[in-house]
């Protein structure tokens, strides 16, 4: 049996008490928080679960994809790193398109060099990792043949990381008529929040300070919600959805020229989400499971393709080596 510490155990205890106090309430407020959201102009809607049948009709002879990307490093300190980049879209017959990309700071221009420099080694890989699921992406969209593609998270940080990519795919899926949606996990923004003026905060003496956190247990499964006067997302809107049996909510961004599809799109999610999953499309899940660079692919690479040298001076931090 694991031996924890007294103080660990009291320090927990502490803060414990202490989320508790601050947002054990919440359940309580969840039915005046839904009529303040229906008050402020807040749209519920019950989902169908579609079957098969209907879900083909809607679809056509087009093809869903999805899209995901994932990214790993080397043990060690910048810049004695090598980071390892790659994106999967993936048709629902099985159609797959893959980019893969490799970055060492050791590498890098001197004018790439920042003060800051896990700020930019943050902002590099964010880069290069919404470079090639844009890429993917827009692959999938020259086959002619999909209707819609999930990407993993919300669509704005696409337009942040990589505005000129982002734009060229937006206007292709405009084009060639290819629904684009964003699926995110953890809802970070907090637009629900501001429209209800902060009032839960203020009476209850609670911080409910995202619209996950809002949300929780609010929706009922299958039920999504869209507010018109809470969206501030350039060239996007979201509802939020809960597909499952989870408690929380999951954010769906659509193009705003495609908005008309915007219930239609809930609809699907819905009917291909698992019913006591966690909420995210199974196909989705998926994808984001086979995309995944894990820490053996990574010591495999270096131990063959990099000089043992090298490897040695650059690549092995000392505490690798510890006896212990």
């Amino acid at each position: 049996m694991l031996e924890v510490p007294r103080h660990f155990i009291e320090k927990m205890t502490k803060v414990d008490s202490e989320l508790r106090l601050k947002y054990g309430k919440k359940h309580r407020l969840n039915s005046t928080i839904r009529q303040s959201l229906f008050d402020k102009s807040g749209h519920f809607r019950h989902l169908p679960r579609n079957d098969i049948s209907i879900l083909s009709n809607w679809l056509g002879n087009l093809q869903v994809a999805a899209v995901d990307g994932s990214v790993n490093q080397t043990k060690g300190e910048h810049p004695h790193v090598i980071y390892f980049f790659q994106a999967l879209a993936r048709t629902l017959n099985g159609i797959e398109k893959w980019e893969f990309d490799i970055y060492t700071p050791l590498l890098e221009e001197l004018e790439e060099a920042k003060d800051n420099e896990v700020e930019n080694q943050k902002r590099i890989r964010s880069k290069r990792m919404a470079q090639l699921e844009l890429l993917v992406a827009k692959t999938m969209i020259d086959e002619g043949t999909i209707k819609l593609i999930l990407m993993d998270g919300s669509l704005t940080h696409y337009a942040i990381d990589a505005p000129e990519l982002w734009q060229e795919v937006r206007e292709k899926a405009l084009r060639e008529n290819v629904l684009i949606v964003g699926v995110t996990e953890e809802v970070g923004t907090s637009f629900l929040y501001q429209v209800l003026e902060l009032e839960y905060d203020e009476a209850q003496g609670q911080q409910l300070v995202y619209d996950r956190d809002l949300l929780f247990g609010v929706l009922e499964q299958g039920e999504m919600l869209f507010m018109e006067n809470a969206q501030h997302k350039p060239q996007v809107l979201t509802a939020w959805l809960r597909p499952s049996t989870d408690p929380a909510v999951i954010g769906v961004d659509v193009l705003i020229e495609q908005q008309e599809e915007m219930e239609r799109i809930c609809d699907f999610i819905y009917s291909i989400t698992p019913s006591e999953g966690r909420g995210i499309p199974l196909f989705l899940d998926m994808v984001d499971r086979d995309v995944r660079i894990t820490d053996k692919l990574i010591e495999a690479l270096v131990e063959q393709y990099i000089d043992p040298e090298l490897k040695q001076r650059l690549f092995s931090p000392k505490r690798t080596n510890r006896l212990y």
